[in-house]
């Protein structure tokens, strides 16, 4: 139950990390579900850069497999992606 509640703690902290970075590529204020995809705030280039950055700040690779809009559509959702390649189990 404890390490249930670290994954919960530790994708809040990702998604509020994650949300400020997407904030700041967009230069408006979003919300932890926003779709970033259907708002039009990203194109391929800044799909790459998220990608990119995700790797780099959290030391994950993102695998061909991970290329998937869903799992980088909102900070929420990628929070969680980051938390499930970590090794944690968060769907969230």
């Amino acid at each position: 139950m404890e390490d249930l509640a670290r994954g919960v703690r530790r994708g809040a902290e990702l998604t509020q990390e994650l949300l400020a970075y997407f904030g700041s590529m967009a230069e408006i204020e979003l919300a932890p579900e926003d779709d970033i995809f259907a708002l039009g705030l990203v194109n391929s280039l800044r799909a790459l850069e998220i990608v990119v950055h995700v790797e780099n700040t959290y030391g994950i690779s993102v695998d061909v497999d991970d290329l998937e809009l869903d799992n980088f559509r909102s900070a929420a959702r990628a929070a969680a992606f980051v938390v499930r390649k970590q090794g944690g189990d968060s769907h969230s």
